[in-house]
């Protein structure tokens, strides 16, 4: 049974460098090109990266003009974030916390946790961290959360795959919890010269409307899911699904 805190001590070693070289520029430009028009930002916004890793959503974003503010738990991906952002000269500034614990209140023109970082902790844990965000931002802003759906992710579900990001092979073994409902991975991370490094991870993957119902609890007025892919409304099949959270007005 994975620990129901893999979370805090999966970010290291290899997994590091790994998570640095898995993206490209042009990959990165357009998740920032997605977020920006997801959260229907005007120049000079204040946004909130949680969790950021790297940043490199979040200095694509500062990088418009956006003043930027990314939280994460990883000391290792914080310090290539903020010395990044230091050599683009980019206003852009990073914190290390449990992002369990984000106590903004109305600070915000608009939030995003990208890229399968949502679902890491217990149901109300997650619901708990969503309505912390829905405090955050100010009235009328958006929450994008960028993720797989159960309805779209489990038809494809293999129970292996392997990639590889720069000097560093990643090995994967899944399995779906239906009791849970969650994704449990077994993760074998291999780099030349070095023993092979196991890691454990469990994900929540909500179905599309159990994620829209969650936001909704957490105080927000309306969830609209997107298909991130192409953009279009939400349907069975999304490659990856960002559902947008709009909280109310007044």
């Amino acid at each position: 049974m994975t620990d129901p805190d893999w979370w805090a001590a999966f970010f290291a070693g290899p997994w590091i460098d790994a998570q640095r070289a898995a993206w490209s520029e042009d990959e990165s430009q357009s998740d920032a090109d997605a977020a920006e028009e997801l959260l229907q930002l005007a120049p000079g916004s204040d946004v909130l990266d949680v969790p950021c890793g790297e940043g490199r959503v979040s200095l694509e974003l500062a990088a418009r003009g956006h003043r930027v503010h990314g939280i994460d738990l990883t000391g290792p991906l914080l310090e290539t974030a903020r010395a990044r952002a230091a050599e683009r000269g980019l206003e852009a500034t990073f914190e290390q916390r449990d992002m369990r614990t984000l106590d903004a209140v109305e600070a915000y023109d608009g939030a995003l946790c990208w890229w399968g970082s949502f679902g890491y902790f217990r149901d109300e844990e997650n619901e708990a961290f969503a309505a912390a965000v829905a405090r955050a931002l100010r009235p009328g802003a958006r929450f994008v959360v960028d993720t797989h759906v159960a309805d779209s992710i489990l038809p494809r579900l293999t129970p292996r795959g392997w990639w590889e990001a720069g000097d560093v092979t990643v090995l994967e073994e899944r399995g779906w919890d239906h009791e849970t409902g969650r994704i449990d991975t077994e993760w074998t991370l291999i780099r030349p010269g070095e023993p092979p490094l196991k890691r454990s991870s469990s994900i929540r993957a909500y179905t599309c409307r159990e994620l829209a119902e969650l936001l909704r609890r957490a105080g927000f007025a309306s969830v609209t899911g997107f298909d991130r892919t192409t953009m279009e409304p939400f349907a069975v099949g999304a490659h990856r699904t960002a559902m947008v959270a709009v909280k109310p007005a007044v």
